[in-house]
This record gives structure tokens, sequence and C-alpha cells, in this order.
């Protein structure tokens, strides 16, 4: 009878703890379009132009960072990216690819989660290399970046519409 009670009781102080919290609803205000148009790309192209070589009539210019602060606003750049790859997995910009009949194509395999997932990792590893100051990773890790970018517009790239225009209708969606 003791272990009863003791059982009991040990359940109602359980159950007389806090409320888990509801999970939050996001803003996702701006469409993927204007996510990537205004967060992501910036960074990304910034980061780029700040990595390799340039051949100029003067000769070979070295674009990688040389002062501290060249350095931290890479290392910001590629943090944008990396966190822009968390952005693009929120709930309502998940893109799948539909077939004719208006159904998601199992084809697509959630490669938007894959791709995005990619960049968040390639772009963090940017970000370490310009932690570290090392040009070369940069260079290397920034193109590996690049690729990921490249394998994920190659299957839902949407060109941006200019006002007035209207979305491609075969475009994923």
């Amino acid at each position: 009878m003791k272990a009863r009670l003791a059982f009991f009781l040990a359940g109602l102080a359980a159950s007389c703890g806090p409320t888990p919290e509801p999970a939050p609803s996001f803003d996702t205000t701006l469409t993927t379009q204007q996510l990537m148009l205004h967060v992501i790309d910036p960074a990304a192209i910034s980061l780029w132009d700040r990595a390799g070589e340039m051949e100029t009539e003067n000769g070979v210019v070295d674009l990688a960072p040389d002062t501290p602060e060249e350095w931290a606003a890479a290392e910001h750049e590629a943090a944008i990216v990396a966190e822009g790859g968390n952005l693009l997995i929120m709930p309502g910009r998940v893109r799948v690819i539909h077939g004719k009949d208006g159904k998601p194509d199992p084809k697509d395999g959630g490669d938007w989660t894959k791709f995005s997932l990619e960049m968040t990792k390639r772009a963090l590893a940017v970000k370490e290399a310009t932690a570290a100051r090392d040009k070369d990773r940069m260079f290397e890790t920034g193109g590996e970046l690049y690729q990921a970018c490249v394998a994920c517009h190659e299957k839902y790239y949407v060109p941006f519409l200019e006002e007035g225009e209207s979305p491609n209708p075969d475009a994923p969606k």
C-alpha cells in the first residue's frame, strides 16, 4: 500500500511540472526569392569576391582579405550564408517539385532540405577558414560552397521577377 501511494505521489509530482512551451511560430513574410535577394546572395557574392586572384592590366591582384576588418567581414558573410541555409528550411519555405497532377513528385527526394543543409555545412567551412585567416582554405571552401549553390539552383532556381512579370507556370512550386 505504501509503495502504491509513493508511486502515485511521484507520478502526481511529475505531472505538476512546468508545461512545455508551444513551438514558436515563424514570420516568413519574406519569400524565398526575397530571402535569396536580400540576405543570402549579397553575403555569398561579397564572400566570393574576397577570394582568389584576378588578372588585371597591372598584373595579378590577390582578392583575399588583408586587414583584420576585411577578414571579419568575410567571416560575417560566411555566417550569414550558413544561417541562410537554416532559413531556407523553415516551415513555409521548403520547396518541392510538383508533377503535372499537382502532387509532389516522388523523384524530388527532399533535395531542397539536403541542398540547404549542404549550403550551411559548406558556409561554416568557409567561416572556419576565415576565422583561421587561411586564404587558400577560404578559396577552396568557397569553391565548394559555390558548387553546393549551383547544384541547388540547377534543380530549383526560379529567376527573380521584375515588377509586373508573371512567374513561369512550369517552375517548381
